[in-house]
C-alpha cells in the first residue's frame, strides 16, 4: 500500500563512517608538513612535498571511478531516506484524518478505498487471460486475476486519497539531496548573473533522456524567467558518435552569437540531425556565417572546451546524463518538472525552509504530520533514466546503460 523503504547500501554506510576520521587523519599529517602556497600536501617522502594536485594528475581516473561512486552512495542513501519520509508521512496524513472522522485507520482506508474497489467483468478477466503466458485452464488462474485486479485497484484508490490528504494539509520536507560546489565556469549561461537559483546540467546532445528532459527545462525557464540562470556543461558519452562534434558545433555557434538558437535546435532534432552534414545545415538555417563556422567545426578549436566539461563532470563524479545540480543540489536522471519544480521553490525560500526547520520536532511531536521544506521527491524506479559512460558502472536502480540500449 505504501511505498517500502530501500536497503541502504553498504558502500553508503562504510563511507559515512568512516570518512570523518579519514579527513581528520589527513588534516592531521598535512599540519606536520611545510606547505607551499597554493597548494594542498597529504605526505611528504623526505624534503618532497606529495600534494593533492599531482594526486588529480597521476590517479585522475581512479579518483575519478571513487568519486563516481561516492556521489551515487549518497544519492542512494539520500533516496532510501526520503522513501521512509514518504512512507512516514502517508501514515501521519492517513492517523491525522482517522482521529478527525473519529475513525480507525483500518476502518478510513476501509472507508475512502476498499469501498471503491468494484470486481471485474468476465470480459476484462479473459481479456486479461489471453495476454498472460500460462497453460493453467482459465478456471484455475481466473481467481488469481480477480485478485492482482483487486490489488490494482486498491493502489490506485489509496494513492488518489494520500494525494488529496496531502492536498489538504500543508507537507513540505527539509531532506536535502547530496551537495557538490559546482562552478558555471566560462560556460554559456542563459539567465541573469544575479539569480537566485543556478541550474547546471550535465548533458549529451545525443542521449534520449536529455532530449526528453529539455521540455521540462524549457517550461522551467519560463516560469521561472529572470529568477534562475541555467548553465548547460557538455559531457558527451563514448558510446555516442555523434555527441562530441555536436557538442563543438554549438560552441562554433556561440562564437556568432547563436549558442542557445543552435542548442535548442540540435535538440529538437533526432539523432540523425547531429551528423556532420546536419550540422552545417543548422548553422545555414540560423543564417550563421557559414564559412566561419565550418572552419570552426573543421579545426577543433573547440574540442578542448568540450574536452574540459567532460573532465570537470568526471571529477565531480558524474557517470551519465542528464545531471543536474540545482545551487549545488544533486538530480541524477530524467528528473520530472515537479521535482525540479519543488527544488527551485525551496532555494527561493531559504528562510521559509529555515524557520520550519528549526519548529521541525515540534510538529513531529504535536500535530502528527511532518512538515518540512523540500527538494524534489527522488525518481521512483520507473522515472530515474540517464545514459551512462560505462557498462560495467555500477547504476543506480532504474537507470539504462546505452553501451546496450544505444539512443
Amino acid at each position: 500500500m505504501f511505498l517500502s523503504v530501500r536497503s541502504c547500501k553498504t558502500v553508503a554506510v562504510t563511507v559515512a563512517l568512516l570518512l570523518p576520521g579519514l579527513v581528520t587523519y589527513v588534516q592531521g599529517a598535512a599540519s606536520d608538513v611545510q606547505t607551499k602556497p597554493g597548494t594542498s600536501v597529504v605526505a611528504q617522502v623526505g624534503g618532497t612535498q606529495i600534494t593533492e594536485e599531482q594526486l588529480e594528475k597521476q590517479s585522475a581516473a581512479d579518483l575519478a571511478r571513487v568519486r563516481a561512486g561516492l556521489l551515487h552512495a549518497r544519492y542512494e542513501y539520500y533516496s532510501a531516506e526520503r522513501d521512509a519520509v514518504e512512507k512516514e508521512i502517508d501514515q501521519d496524513l492517513l492517523a491525522e484524518e482517522a482521529r478527525d472522522e473519529k475513525v480507525t485507520v483500518d476502518e478510513l482506508l476501509k472507508r475512502h478505498v476498499e469501498n471503491k474497489i468494484k470486481n471485474p467483468s468476465e470480459e476484462t478477466l479473459r481479456f486479461y487471460f489471453l495476454n498472460i503466458n500460462t497453460e493453467q485452464p482459465y478456471s484455475l488462474v481466473r481467481p488469481k486475476i480477480v485478485d492482482r485486479i483487486h490489488s490494482l485497484q486498491e493502489k490506485k484508490y489509496t494513492e488518489e486519497y494520500v494525494k488529496s490528504l496531502r492536498a489538504k494539509r500543508k507537507v513540505t520536507i527539509i531532506l536535502e539531496p547530496p551537495k557538490e560546489e559546482v562552478a558555471v565556469g566560462d560556460s554559456p549561461v542563459a539567465g541573469p548573473s544575479d539569480a537566485r537559483v543556478t541550474i547546471i546540467e550535465f548533458a549529451d546532445f545525443q542521449c534520449p533522456y536529455c532530449r526528453a528532459v529539455e521540455p521540462t527545462l524549457n517550461q522551467l525557464r519560463e516560469q521561472y524567467k529572470d529568477k534562475i540562470r541555467y548553465s548547460y556543461r557538455d559531457f558527451p558519452l563514448p558510446m555516442h558518435p555523434y555527441a562530441e562534434k555536436a557538442a563543438e558545433a554549438s560552441r562554433c555557434a556561440g562564437e556568432q552569437g547563436q549558442y542557445w538558437p543552435y542548442h535548442d535546435r540540435l535538440f529538437t532534432g533526432d539523432a540523425e540531425s547531429l551528423s556532420d552534414a546536419h550540422l552545417r545545415s543548422t548553422a545555414a538555417e540560423l543564417k550563421l556565417d557559414s564559412d566561419k563556422f565550418g572552419k570552426c567545426l573543421d579545426s577543433g578549436k573547440e574540442q578542448a572546451a568540450v574536452a574540459k566539461d567532460f573532465d570537470q563532470g568526471k571529477s565531480l563524479g558524474i557517470t551519465g546524463t542528464p545531471s543536474f545540480f540545482v545551487n549545488g543540489y544533486y538530480l541524477s536522471g530524467a528528473v520530472s518538472y515537479d521535482q525540479l519544480r519543488e527544488l527551485v521553490d525551496q532555494q527561493l525560500d531559504q528562510r521559509t525552509t529555515k524557520s520550519i526547520s528549526e519548529a521541525g520536532s515540534r510538529d513531529r511531536q504535536g500535530s502528527g504530520v511532518v512538515k518540512v521544506v523540500s527538494p524534489a521527491k527522488p525518481p521512483s524506479a520507473s522515472e530515474r533514466s540517464s545514459c551512462r559512460t560505462t557498462s560495467n558502472q555500477r547504476l543506480l536502480k532504474g537507470n539504462c546503460n546505452l553501451t546496450r540500449t544505444s539512443g
